[in-house]
């Protein structure tokens, strides 16, 4: 049996097999559907009310989601498409037109085969695994290790969320564009293979064309140029001189056309936010690589309160302690394990600048698989004891998560994400106000479990043709206490948030409390209602009390009034003059499982 897993590993066909193997462990996302930001792409081909100014500019432009513009603001945050509290200034949007231009095709082309979307997703990491499978293989030779590197790359279930979610698609395109570029240019290394030189460089451009983290496959080439290649030092350094250049050009490119993200605490820009970044890489950078080499997941970070997250960087960090003891005594000296090591460490640089979360982990289980590979694959029978038994400790663990716990999971977690997204999107979709209650009208969502939930209903009532509201607010997302709505008088509500404002993911989105503070007396204004903070929580961080004056009495025919209740949206009867209501809130958990 173990010569046949033996020679399975080392066939020919391996990277055929690997990615097979992925193919077939995601068929039962197929029925996924659309969720969050699927359908307000599909809405930009649906519904030119969402091409406004300061969004995308074509077809080649649909991660371009707001510019700094404070016109387009004002537009958009009138209309409800951006919350009240957006910070001016607030810009969000991403140089992505290789991935546009292929949304663009299925929505105009497929708009209601959704299954067909998917299919592509898993047809996309498919190649993606087989270029990871082939750079094994040319770096390691055809042999155990590469076999077990191929395959764990390929049923890693971290990868569930990027190919699942259609709209995440650019990071798989980004990586099986990034991955074939290395191996482009190992051939031209080290086989003189010219049409490399050529290849490798048009390979990353098309990678940057794709998605940001396509600048992950510089990390690898960096780390080749300096472990692997063994040429002089100024070969080297002119190997990646073409690199470089495509690099150069794409960020002049990303410069010069307003691309990046300002205001919000979900994204840092790194060139303009050097310390909040270097800052974030402290923080996020061991949650990551733990969350790629063991456990826990890197979408653990989002459990986590953002004051509590030093909790799980510690956790993370003790955990990386002992794998990276146990890799460096079974593979000091090993310069392919430096390799991956130094690479997989570099390549989830980029993705500090966002939340972690497993679906940044892409181009770091290149480096990952291939040392994990190399920890199974080496000989311990050298090693003293102690060393001998900390080795055996890390490749147990290694074993259980990646062989045979990820395969298992893959599926589940791609479809039960799928499900759990889809669903909820469902749910809210369903029970928003109906047509009649809508038609005109001004709809204020009281709470909800996030500040996007409703744009995404209202996004699908565009591809639906369904009549919309004439505006519509979100007053209040949270995640965790309780909200008290009094009414103060026939034009105010007023809000008490047991856990403060802005303390959920989806609303510091909007506005990074922690550079952009509110205060007391702060008054935000939108067309027909002014959001004044009343009063702050004890620790003077996050505002506890705000009010909202409505120019039209709150009784008026025209308000749709409704708030999210357990799992679903209901509509809200206010209390009366002088009199209050507590709202409890839903975990977000409990939102999106129901």
């Amino acid at each position: 049996m173990k010569n046949k897993l033996k020679a399975l590993l080392s066939h020919r066909h391996m990277p055929l097999f690997a990615t097979l193997a992925a193919i077939v462990l995601l068929l039962p996302t197929l029925g996924s559907g659309l969720m969050m930001d699927d359908h307000v792409h599909k809405a930009m081909f649906t519904s030119p009310s969402l091409r406004h100014p300061g969004g995308p500019r074509g077809d080649w432009d649909i991660f371009r989601f707001l510019d700094d513009d404070p016109a387009a603001l004002k537009h958009v945050m009138d209309r409800g498409m951006w919350p009240w509290w957006t910070v001016p200034g607030f810009r969000l949007a991403f140089f992505r037109p290789l991935a546009s231009l292929w949304h663009s095709l299925d929505y105009r082309i497929f708009p209601d085969a959704h299954w067909f979307l998917h299919a592509e997703s898993i047809l996309i990491f498919a190649v993606t695994a087989f270029f990871a499978a082939l750079f094994y293989r040319r770096l390691m030779g055809a042999t155990v290790c590469a076999g077990l590197a191929a395959f764990m790359f390929a049923v890693d279930d971290a990868h569930s969320m990027v190919i699942v979610w259609i709209a995440n698609r650019h990071s798989i395109i980004a990586a099986a564009f990034g991955i074939a570029a290395l191996v482009a240019h190992d051939k031209a290394r080290r086989d003189q293979w010219k049409p490399g030189m050529v290849l490798g460089p048009l390979a990353l451009a098309l990678s940057l064309l794709a998605g940001e983290n396509g600048t992950s496959t510089l990390a690898y080439l960096f780390s080749y140029a300096l472990i692997l290649d063994r040429a002089p030092i100024r070969s080297r350094i002119l190997s990646l001189a073409p690199y470089a250049g495509v690099s150069m050009i794409w960020a002049a490119i990303y410069k010069l056309g307003g691309y990046g993200a300002a205001g919000g605490a979900f994204y840092i820009d790194p060139l303009r936010q050097m310390g909040d970044y270097l800052q974030a890489v402290v923080q996020r950078l061991p949650v990551l690589l733990a969350g790629q080499l063991a456990a826990p997941p890197a979408d653990a970070w989002m459990m986590f309160p953002p004051g509590e997250t030093a909790k799980l960087v510690g956790i993370c960090a003790g955990i990386l302690v002992i794998v990276a003891a146990g890799l460096f005594v079974v593979l000091r000296g090993n310069r392919t394990a430096a390799f991956f090591a130094l690479g997989m460490t570099l390549s989830v640089l980029p993705a500090c600048a966002t939340w972690p979360g497993d679906r940044n982990l892409i181009f770091a289980g290149l480096g990952g698989f291939g040392l994990v590979a190399q920890l199974l694959s080496a000989s311990r029978e050298h090693l003293a004891k102690p060393a001998r038994m900390l080795g055996g400790l890390v490749a147990g663990i290694f074993i259980f998560l990646h062989l045979v716990v990820a395969p298992l999971l893959l599926p589940l977690r791609a479809y039960t994400m799928g499900a759990m997204l889809h669903g909820y999107t469902d749910r809210a979709i369903a029970s928003f106000p109906g047509d009649a209650e809508l038609k005109g009208k001004s709809v204020v969502v009281v709470y909800a479990p996030d500040s996007v939930i409703s744009n995404t209903v209202i996004a699908s009532r565009m591809n639906e043709k369904r009549p919309l509201p004439e505006t519509f607010r979100v007053l209040m997302p949270a995640v965790e206490g309780s909200i008290t709505v009094r009414r103060v008088d026939d034009h105010t509500l007023s809000m008490i948030m047991s856990a403060g404002h802005l303390h959920e993911p989806t609303s510091i989105l909007f506005r990074d409390p922690k550079r952009y503070p509110v205060h007391v007396g702060d008054r935000f204004v939108v067309t027909g209602m002014v959001a004044e903070i009343v009063m702050m929580m004890p620790d003077g961080q996050l505002p506890e009390r705000i009010d909202f004056r409505f120019d039209k009495p709150l009784d008026d025919p025209s308000f749709t009034w409704v708030f999210w209740d357990k799992r679903q949206y209901s509509l809200l009867s206010l209390p009366r003059v002088g009199e209050e209501r507590v709202l409890p809130v839903v975990p977000y958990g409990k939102a999106l499982g129901g």
